[in-house]
């Protein structure tokens, strides 16, 4: 990213750009950042859908020496991740989430009917995976980083996100929903949700998985003046 970057200093010699690696979801990571000077966002936070994007990067992670064994690659890199899948899900870290997340009430809600309904759809098999354990984490962190966002940005400044919704064990979760009234109870208004694409095609012929239709979807948030 920071190579792309020199790059465009071809066509752009004034560009000035700063590379933070750190934690979205913590203050410390966006101190380099003056409050309220971002004049946009575009991102695409992880998707619900256990994929385990620690693993994702196994082969470079190896291929480059960072790490050489599995268990150094879950301290080093997924330990410190937003949790969307199951490995990264915990009793305590769920029950934490979930009481925090109560400071947003109606979306809090929400997400609790989707947590319950998860947890009974786990108790009838035999090793059901903790979905009901992800989701109350992950959408803690998305909050948190949306709140460390709107202190960042210029009043009237958009966010863009791509992300997709979701269906463990068939329970709908619409994750661009949910981030959306997140985000206005932070500081932003919601002005589109537009989907871009179908998903979960690829898997039709699998007879146990759900057959609720899925999408990527864009939504355009707006820093409230």
């Amino acid at each position: 990213m920071e190579e792309d970057l020199k790059q465009a200093r071809e066509f752009a010699p004034d560009l000035n750009f700063k590379v933070v690696t750190g934690d979205s979801r913590s203050q410390t990571s966006w101190a380099e950042i003056d409050a309220g000077s971002a004049q946009g966002c575009v991102s695409s936070p992880p998707y619900l859908n256990n994929f385990d994007y620690a693993d994702a990067t196994r082969l470079e992670l190896y291929f480059w020496g960072d790490v050489s064994s599995w268990a150094e690659m879950c301290a080093s890199v997924r330990a410190e991740m937003l949790t969307a899948t199951t490995q990264q899900s915990s009793v305590g870290a769920a029950l934490s989430a979930r009481s925090k997340l109560r400071n947003y009430e109606a979306v809090s809600k929400s997400i609790e009917e989707i947590v319950e309904k998860l947890t009974a759809e786990r108790a009838t098999r035999r090793r059901g995976k903790e979905y009901d354990r992800v989701i109350p984490d992950y959408f803690l962190a998305i909050a948190q980083v949306l709140e460390q966002l709107a202190m960042t940005m210029q009043p009237g400044a958009p966010a863009i996100w791509l992300v997709g919704d979701s269906a463990p064990y068939g329970v709908y979760i619409d994750t661009p929903r949910i981030i959306s009234e997140l985000a206005q109870e932070l500081g932003f208004s919601s002005e589109k949700d537009v989907v871009l694409r179908r998903r979960g095609q690829r898997w039709a012929s699998n007879t146990t998985r759900h057959d609720v239709e899925l999408s990527e979807r864009m939504i355009v948030l707006r820093r409230v003046p």
